[in-house]
């Protein structure tokens, strides 16, 4: 059971669903927004009375009797954790007085119907078991059956009509196509659809290499999808088990994954820790939203895997943001994606300490050690038109050189392999000049996190790099 001991600053920003709550956190605290304190004897709840806008004060706790924080607040913020909450945590750090107090009747029976949940949920036999829905499974897999064939109906189009000839005419037929596809439960076709609409009507009247490849690209993606969407689902319904399955095809057709789900196909792992490499946000326009994207790296078995936190363009504001993370996670359970490399992972709740040296020393323990194995997995990765377009792994290495042109070379023993720019990471060569050759190239063993991807300008597989990890620390660059 933990306590308000494990409030860190680290904690209160984490928690935070966006910048402007801890900045008007800060202020209460600062100004002295609670008239009382209060904690209980055990101190596994803070809990005080907070000056709002109202008439009456706002009743506010941070509950840390469970395996993850509760935090409570009767002010009618929609933002979770309120400004309050976080304040409440703040004055705690800034070592304000909190008098003992008795376990609020209401905030204990909270807590007991907290307790049979967990219960529940860790029992499941004794639990009524929630049946699956199988006959409106295969009614929606039917009906995304009908969606697949307006897709390829669409692609089939273009490619016939030739991709440099699409004008604003045709554009206009192909949104009406694109906008009929939501009525079938395909957003991810829908999305790519959508894609290849809007780089089509920016076509210009010569156009280049460079757009015409990133347009016969996205055709190939859709297509591809659409067929194997197609067979997926025609093998589902021809066996008569409609349930969604250990497949990438079930997100890539626009469905989203329970953690329920997942925990019943066996797609977990149990105790394990995780460390924080890289975070960056990737702002998609062609789903509209930004997401918050963390690399990590198991230090159990290497594995290296990523965090997406999706907050929609018209939502933002009321979708808490990750953030960088420089502590490790325990975790009881760690769920992930179907997948290949760099699989997805989601968890209930975790327990975060301090990273140290040694976790760091770990993660270099744990990294690859040559250059051509690394290629190859990623060639087998990304031949596969379904997956991301790059595929990240933590490489040792001897060190980073820059060739007479400027452009810089990773070294492992006699393997090289070119440094270039990422779209999602465009600055990250530019830091390690930076930085300079003396910090990165320095002795002991190293290494480095980056992301594999094919640059057709180049004709070769490259390497951008995102972060430098020594025994010392790890090094974001981004």
């Amino acid at each position: 059971m933990a306590t308000a001991k494990i409030i860190t600053e680290q904690l209160v920003t984490s928690s935070a669903p966006n910048d402007s709550a801890v900045t008007n956190a800060r202020k209460i605290s600062r100004t002295g927004g609670f008239t009382s304190l209060k904690k209980t004897a055990d101190e596994t709840l803070i809990y005080g009375e907070c000056r709002g806008s109202g008439k009456n004060p706002y009743i506010t706790s941070a509950d840390f009797s469970g395996d993850t924080p509760v935090y409570r607040c009767s002010c009618p913020s929609r933002q979770f954790p309120c400004k309050h909450c976080l304040a409440i945590m703040l004055d705690w750090l800034a070592g304000k007085k909190f008098e003992t107090g008795e376990l609020p009747e209401d905030i204990a029976v909270k807590r007991q119907k907290l307790a049979a949940r967990a219960e529940k949920a860790e029992n499941p036999v004794t639990a009524a078991a929630k049946k699956p829905n199988k006959s409106a499974a295969a009614k929606k897999l039917k009906k995304q059956r009908e969606g697949l064939d307006l897709a390829e109906s669409f692609v089939n189009d273009i490619l016939s009509r030739g991709v440099s000839s699409v004008n604003s005419a045709s554009c206009a037929q192909y949104q009406n196509l694109a906008k009929q596809l939501g009525n079938y439960y395909l957003p991810e076709p829908q999305a790519v659809m959508l894609e290849i609409i809007s780089l089509a009507q920016q076509l210009s009247e010569n156009p280049d290499d460079k757009q015409l490849n990133a347009l016969v690209k996205l055709c190939v993606k859709l297509s591809s999808a659409v067929r194997k969407s197609r067979e997926y689902i025609d093998k589902k319904l021809e066996s008569g088990e409609v349930m969604p399955e250990d497949s990438v095809l079930y997100e890539a057709m626009g469905n989203v994954w329970k953690l329920t789900q997942l925990k019943e196909l066996g797609l977990y792992k149990q105790n394990t820790e995780i460390l924080q490499l890289s975070f960056t946000i990737i702002r998609d326009e062609v789903h509209k939203m930004n997401i918050d994207t963390g690399y990590w790296i198991d230090l159990t078995d290497g594995e290296i895997c990523k965090t997406e936190n999706k907050r929609p363009f018209k939502a933002g504001s009321h979708i808490k943001k990750d953030d960088s993370f420089f502590g490790v996670y325990a975790v009881r359970e760690l769920c992930r994606y179907p997948g290949g490399l760099n699989r997805r992972v989601r968890w209930d709740s975790a327990e975060s300490r301090d990273a140290g040296q040694s976790d760091c020393a770990r993660a270099v323990s744990l990294a690859e050690t040559s250059i051509s194995e690394v290629v190859k997995k990623a060639k087998n990765e990304l031949k596969n038109t379904l997956s991301d377009p790059c595929a990240a792994f933590l490489l040792k290495y001897d060190s980073i050189e820059y060739a007479a042109d400027g452009h810089g070379v990773l070294r492992l023993g006699d393997e090289t392999i070119s440094l270039r720019a990422a779209e999602n990471y465009p600055d990250t060569i530019d830091v390690l000049k930076i930085i300079g050759s003396a910090r990165i190239n320095n002795s002991g063993e190293k290494a480095v996190l980056g992301e594999i991807f094919y640059a057709p300008e180049d004709r070769k597989i490259c390497f951008c790099p995102v972060s430098v990890v020594t025994s010392c620390g790890i090094i974001r660059l981004c």
